[in-house]
């Protein structure tokens, strides 16, 4: 099986990767654009190829995106996903294949005691922690009260963790506004009053933080 590049897998050289894919049992599957994917119960999901948004609905059925996982990215309750919460759901945003991998194979010792095992179990503890922090991260940008607001402390996160002002937008403007829990038709007519304020400079998904418009 073709090795999925992700940090669950991080350390591990492409001979333990094929042995702990026939050790951990793990299964690949495709899931078509559109496609509601389940909340693993008892495994965490690796998405080998294409992109699944994380999302959640209100009483009002008003949806939010928590979160878009890429290639690599990594998903499952035991990573913040609620199972038992039903307003939490996954969809493929494109044709998407993902790695299955049981839970109890990663948290229980292996008889082999193998190197990997251990390097797997470092790795899975590090990426709920990234998650956590991600979680953090979201719940502030939804602490400010204006779209305005909403938009500049997002884009203020992605050019400093680019280290750039210059970065690409991981959302659709449909997505970025269920991120930002905001009405789309008023983003986008914000976006365009932050463009002819100097703000900002965006063509599509890439955009241009004006940072000492904004200081």
């Amino acid at each position: 099986m073709e090795k999925v590049e992700s940090a669950l897998f991080e350390g591990l050289t492409d001979d333990e990767y094929a042995r702990m894919t026939e050790c951990f049992k793990t299964t690949l599957r495709t899931h078509r654009k559109g496609e509601e994917v389940a909340i693993p119960q008892g495994r965490v999901g690796v998405v080998h190829r294409g992109r699944i948004s994380v999302m959640k609905t209100d009483e009002d059925g008003v949806r939010t995106i928590f979160e878009q996982l890429a290639s690599g990215g990594v998903f499952g309750a035991m990573l913040g996903i609620a199972a038992a919460d039903a307003g939490f759901f996954l969809v493929a945003e494109e044709d998407c294949e993902v790695l299955y991998v049981d839970y109890d194979h990663i948290m229980k010792r292996c008889p082999k005691a193998c190197a990997y095992h251990s390097t797997i179990v470092r790795n899975l503890v590090r990426l709920m922690a990234d998650k956590t922090q991600a979680l953090s991260e979201h719940l502030e940008i939804l602490s400010h009260r204006t779209t305005r607001d909403k938009l500049m402390a997002y884009f203020r996160m992605l050019a400093a963790k680019s280290r750039n002002p210059y970065f690409t937008l991981p959302f659709s403007q449909t997505n970025l506004a269920d991120y930002l829990c905001v009405d789309r038709s008023a983003m986008l007519r914000e976006l365009a009053n932050m463009r002819r304020e100097g703000l900002v400079e965006i063509d599509r998904r890439n955009v241009k933080l004006n940072l000492h418009k904004t200081l």
